[in-house]
């Protein structure tokens, strides 16, 4: 418990004074609020909608974010590229596969660029439609609870040695060489379009600082979620929260996550 706390503050303060610059290719939807978190956050955010600045923007950002909720072939055809430089590279990719298993398409691409990413995160839906080319779902909300999509996950880090994050009531994290599972969070999250989102780039914002991509995705998630929490502390409806949680997210209130976090060791013993 008390070494949850102190890996989250000390790789926060390494993210703090690191200020990684994360590239991010993302949907149309919700890049002002990623850019906004990211930069609360201590990130330098860099969104790009061109092919010809791939190599420079590779070469400079610590790690990228992939997101294909708005999809089309150019897109397409510029998540592969610029999953394939960062490789070459050895820095890390996150991947959103938004809306797989709701299109053909969707989630063709999803299964391609699995092998260009670090790590991906998606709701059970998205995670299960990766395992299976013969799932659906209804689109980007999730049709299942997280813990549906487990041997899916499990599945997909046998299979691909990758770290898989399956966001939901229970957050949970696999990799080759570590699980965890997440339970803060609250309900209101679900009713701000973007969260997931933006949990996917401050996953790699995390991850630029943190090798270790399971341990890196297990703090950035509860970093995330007891920001949620904290802000729903104010308020209890969706655009004041939506404001309070990137507040939250730029001036955390240690002494309450250290709090929160000893309670919730608590009623597991």
């Amino acid at each position: 418990m008390t070494n949850l706390y102190q890996q989250l503050y000390a790789t926060h303060q390494q993210l703090q004074q690191s200020k990684p610059l994360i590239l991010n290719l993302t949907n149309y939807v919700t890049q002002d609020f990623m850019a906004n978190v990211l930069l609360a956050l201590g990130c330098a955010p860099i969104m790009s909608e061109s092919s010809d600045e791939l190599a420079e923007l590779t070469t400079l950002a610590h790690s990228l974010n992939l997101n294909i909720g708005t999809l089309n072939a150019e897109f397409a055809q510029r998540a592969v590229d610029a999953g394939k430089l960062m490789q070459q590279q050895n820095k890390c990719v996150v991947l959103d596969p938004v809306g797989a298993g709701a299109t053909k398409s969707r989630t063709k691409l999803a299964q391609e660029l699995v092998p260009l990413a670090n790590i991906v995160r998606g709701n059970a839906s998205e995670i299960m439609a990766l395992n299976s080319s013969s799932f659906s779902s209804y689109g980007v909300e999730s049709s299942v609870e997280s813990l549906s999509a487990m041997l899916s996950a499990q599945n997909i880090v046998k299979q691909t040695q990758k770290t898989i994050v399956v966001s939901g009531k229970i957050d949970l994290i696999y990799a080759p060489h570590a699980n965890y599972q997440n339970k803060f969070g609250i309900e209101l999250m679900t009713k701000v379009t973007g969260m997931g989102c933006c949990l996917s780039a401050v996953i790699a914002g995390f991850a630029a600082v943190c090798k270790d991509y399971a341990l890196a995705s297990y703090l950035a998630v509860v970093y995330y979620t007891l920001c949620a929490e904290q802000a729903a502390l104010d308020t209890s409806a969706p655009a004041s929260f939506k404001v309070k949680f990137i507040d939250c997210i730029y001036q955390p209130d240690w002494a309450w996550f250290e709090t929160r976090i000893k309670q919730s060791f608590a009623k597991e013993i």
